[in-house]
């Protein structure tokens, strides 16, 4: 037998003439893979996908970035600004299920017709969410979904994927293959949030790439992605809250407040060091610490 109906499917030396995977953000995110980044609702995800595509828009070899958002309405677009600071940019198109005459799974499984060796070369696309495709709980829904993602992903597509956690907050939800199918899973946790930023930590929780944690701070106003200040890295989850409503407490008192009225407001008494210690800690941080001289009330004002 000739099985000659392999010849154009069986592997030959000119395939393995593979470009190198262009770095993106380093450890974190390369072309050509498929990344799941999953965290509890209301934690900045759309955030940091509107970060990410307008830092990998910026990279030579891409040539569009095209973000599926089947989660937000119009309405919350526009509450988000999204035509004034991602529409204008030449090299993102923004799909709103909004404006889809099908569900989203049909509308991926049309996308996935094009997805031949080659063609999707220099595209990156923006999942969001997996919750508005499939039932991530149904196994045969799931497996479809991915084996769809991975389709465009051998075509030369780079995929980001956002996913949810399950309700009680660390675990992603769904079915195993959200965790075995991608080459990178990322864990998303909000460190802080202030003024116009957003700060996040992404944890590595499986990887077929030598990718790390990493730290990433995205302004809502800008979409402007950086670098995790080391300040929020290192963070408890402890400081984490304290923070919060200390500064909570002196955006509503502009005059500053003293000592023993922020730890007050943060839930601490005076007598309390660990507290004491925390606010100390951050003093030139988040606030700022002023006394007149020796023996007169200290104040502590909010650092803009």
């Amino acid at each position: 037998m000739s099985f000659n109906f392999l010849q154009d499917v069986v592997l030959t030396p000119e395939d393995f003439d593979i470009q190198d995977q262009k770095v993106f953000i380093k450890d974190f995110l390369y072309s050509n893979t498929v990344t799941v980044i999953y965290s509890p609702p209301k934690q900045g995800k759309t955030w940091l996908g509107y970060g990410l595509a307008t830092t990998v828009a910026k990279d030579d070899s891409v040539e569009e970035v095209i973000y599926l958002d089947m989660d937000n309405s119009l309405n919350t677009l526009k509450d988000r600004a999204v035509n004034e600071i991602l529409l204008p940019h030449p090299k993102i198109r923004y799909v709103s299920n909004s404006k889809l005459r099908c569900t989203p799974i049909e509308h991926l499984r049309q996308i996935s017709k094009e997805a031949v060796p080659g063609n999707f070369e220099g595209i990156v696309f923006f999942l969001e969410t997996t919750k508005d495709y499939v039932d991530t709980d149904s196994k045969s829904q799931s497996e479809e979904f991915m084996k769809i993602v991975m389709k465009m992903r051998d075509a030369g597509a780079t995929i980001i994927i956002m996913h949810h956690a399950t309700k009680a907050g660390r675990t992603i939800s769904g079915v195993q293959v959200f965790i075995n199918s991608p080459d990178n899973v990322y864990e998303l946790i909000q460190k802080a949030r202030d003024n116009n930023s957003l700060h996040f930590m992404l944890n590595v929780t499986h990887a077929r790439n030598l990718v790390k944690d990493a730290g990433l701070t995205v302004n809502t106003k800008t979409l402007k992605l950086e670098k995790l200040d080391e300040v929020y890295s290192t963070m408890s989850t402890y400081e984490e809250e304290f923070v919060r409503k200390a500064k909570d407490a002196l955006e509503k008192n502009k005059a500053g407040l003293g000592q023993t009225e922020l730890l007050k407001a943060t839930g601490h008494e005076k007598s309390d060091k660990t507290a004491r210690d925390t606010l100390e800690k951050y003093v030139d941080k988040f606030w700022s610490k002023y006394q007149e001289r020796k023996g007169r009330p200290v104040t502590y004002n909010l650092i803009a």
